[in-house]
């Protein structure tokens, strides 16, 4: 089968690209000729196409239809909030969530958006004029979605917040994103001398890196690697914390990830934002590391089962800090997540599995 993958190139610096990078060696391993591009493919012959996430989608939608291709689209980004955050910042510390935004919940989404680096008076007048433009554009994509074959969401969580948009339950499908095999392979390579905790990805509020950083602070002696960007504010507030507790090593190629998972005794996941799924819990279980996250009913939780594959903490730092301490104290428990996560991650997000679930959908749009 010929699929044509439409992915937007400024993609490759986050989660998503890597996602499509994996999926299409996968089914070109059990024979689809695949191809990735932006979206323009009006002159290619293909079976069916795959759209990335909602950027274009609109265009997409229009081309598949208009040249009667089947369109099959993978959302790995809420949408029934124009702001995309699903955060605002009533709570100071934890955030409060938005599930839709009506057009006026889009203006008060977008002033009162904690995600915000800046709040300089231009900033604030572009918060009161783009909501409009953002409100009509949401949902755009929602109809798009309606229009598509089939939709894969990444999570349980995704679906229901897609629903609520929306989007036809009919059309909807759950299929994680994938992990590479590789993450099985220890590389045998130790980054750190002693049990360290990871916390991978953007080093935001919105991720939770300052919940984690206090979590640890009450934790005697124990260290956290942050990996990927953060902006100064972040750091400081991280070290404020932590002192030299903290250490950040910056942004880490995807193929060496799995040297830091490897090198970490415990994964941190205390984001606050309304995510359907994520790469780093999902490959730190693939490298049988055991994950802590919040129990907030925001997507991790469809994957993660407190004291079978991970733990999972109430929604306070105290508690977060109690389910990390247990990891460094009681051996047992951590065998037994650590194995459990292994397998449940191999069952799961390899992704040869994804793959052929998602051959399975291509059949079916493509003989509909």
């Amino acid at each position: 089968m010929k699929i044509f993958i439409v992915s937007v190139e400024s993609e490759q610096v986050g989660g998503g690209f890597v996602s499509t990078e994996i999926l299409a060696s996968a089914l070109k391993k059990i024979g689809h000729d695949v191809y990735i591009g932006n979206g323009n493919f009006k002159k290619i012959s293909t079976d069916v196409v795959l759209h990335q996430n909602i950027r274009y989608l609109v265009r997409t939608q229009r081309i598949c239809e208009k040249n009667n291709i089947p369109l099959v689209v993978t959302v790995n980004s809420f949408i029934s909030c124009c702001e995309g955050t699903h955060i605002t910042n009533d709570d100071k510390k934890y955030g409060k969530t938005c599930e839709k935004c009506s057009f006026i919940g889009c203006i008060s989404c977008s002033i009162r958006d904690k995600s915000n680096k800046a709040y300089s008076k231009k900033l604030r007048i572009n918060q009161l004029i783009t909501p409009m433009f953002k409100y009509i554009i949401r949902n755009a994509r929602i109809k798009a979605l309606n229009k598509a074959d089939k939709v894969i969401c990444i999570s349980p969580t995704m679906k229901k917040m897609l629903q609520i948009a929306g989007v036809e339950e009919e059309k909807m499908i759950v299929i994680p994103q994938p992990v590479d095999a590789s993450f099985l392979e220890d590389p045998n390579v130790r980054l750190f001398n002693e049990k360290v905790c990871l916390f991978a990805g953007g080093i935001s509020w919105i991720k939770g890196a300052h919940l984690a950083a206090e979590a640890i602070s009450k934790l005697n002696d124990i260290k956290i690697i942050f990996v990927g960007g953060v902006t100064e504010k972040m750091k400081r507030q991280i070290q404020d914390f932590l002192g030299d507790r903290a250490i950040f090593v910056g942004v880490v190629p995807a193929e060496k990830m799995k040297n830091y998972y490897y090198s970490a005794h415990v994964g941190l996941f205390p984001s606050i934002w309304f995510e359907g799924y994520a790469r780093v819990f999902s490959e730190a279980m693939m490298c049988g590391k055991p994950v802590v996250a919040f129990n907030n009913g925001r997507g991790a939780t469809d994957y993660l089962i407190h004291e079978y594959n991970a733990l999972i903490s109430d929604f306070n730092v105290e508690a977060y800090a109690e389910q990390i301490k247990r990891l460094f104290e009681d051996e047992a428990l951590y065998k037994k997540i650590s194995r459990n996560a292994r397998e449940y991650a191999k069952k799961n997000f390899l992704a040869d599995v994804v793959a052929r679930k998602y051959e399975k959908v291509f059949e079916e749009v493509v003989k509909k």
